[in-house]
């Protein structure tokens, strides 16, 4: 198994992921996840084999890689700061399973598809977590050729829950996995037109953030976060623009930036979407 450059991280379930570098050693240092997340203290993922919530190893400042590799969606997991929250915490994850399992299915976008890839792989992919009752790849309607995205949905919520939780390679290609973010007129899906840019230095303004990703398509907005930390949003006009550079590494000036479907969770004060 190859070693992962990066990991995906979300504060909680409901939100997407941001990528987080690994280490040469293949761990991932604590200090790297509390310059994102300030306030973790480690990791948790659902483990696909009994549905509960498995905590990552960690020790002298170093978590490693579960026995199967950094392939999962990883939670941080945050100190009991109060009795409350103390009570929320030892609430068993079979009770917040009931809630869900009350939910309907919905589309999942599936980004970042090989143009190879086909419905009849996507199908014979995803079938391993249930039974699927649509199956979409997005088209040009000129050539029929693939636009490297497409839609599925599931019959059960326990099959979209187990599907958004891990990570996903098709066709040799790392896919991502998630609920759009809301829906257009027609059958059209408002595709995030944000990306997230990992692996910023302090060298790396916004204004070579812009003119590098303007060879793309129209950039609207450049957002590096301050204090500085190592990474930085770029929303494009097309979000199918933004769809077709996940997963794509970019180099600006000697360094290596990765692109992730990112969208943090900021203070209401910081938030420009």
């Amino acid at each position: 198994m190859s070693e992962a450059k990066f990991i995906r991280v979300c504060e909680d379930e409901d939100e997407s992921p941001i990528e987080v570098p690994v280490e040469e050693d293949n761990t991932v240092l604590l200090a790297t996840l509390k310059s994102v997340f300030p306030k973790s203290t480690g990791l948790k993922y659902l483990a696909p084999e009994s549905g509960c919530f498995r905590g990552v190893r960690l020790s002298e400042g170093k978590l490693f890689a579960p026995p199967d590799g950094w392939i999962h969606v990883y939670q941080c997991a945050f100190p009991k700061d109060n009795k409350r929250k103390g009570k929320e915490e030892k609430d068993t994850f079979s009770s917040k399973f009931k809630k869900l399992e009350a939910k309907k299915c919905t589309d999942l976008i599936v980004l970042n598809l090989a143009y190879k890839t086909d419905e009849s792989t996507l199908k014979e992919y995803f079938s391993r977590y249930g039974d699927l009752v649509t199956v979409q790849i997005k088209r040009n309607p000129d050539s029929n050729s693939s636009k490297g995205f497409g839609f599925i949905r599931f019959s059960d919520i326990q099959s979209q829950i187990m599907c958004l939780s891990e990570r996903h390679n098709i066709d040799g290609r790392w896919c991502d996995v998630r609920i759009p973010m809301s829906k257009l007129e027609g059958d059209r899906q408002d595709i995030s037109r944000k990306v997230f840019v990992g692996g910023v230095t302090e060298f790396i303004t916004a204004d070579l953030l812009r003119d590098h990703f303007s060879q793309f398509g129209k950039v609207l907005d450049v957002f590096i976060p301050k204090p500085f930390r190592s990474f930085a949003f770029v929303s494009f006009e097309d979000p199918e623009v933004a769809a077709d550079l996940l997963g794509k590494n970019q180099v600006i000036e000697g360094v290596t930036l990765s692109i992730g479907s990112a969208v943090p969770k900021l203070p209401p004060q910081q938030s420009r979407y």
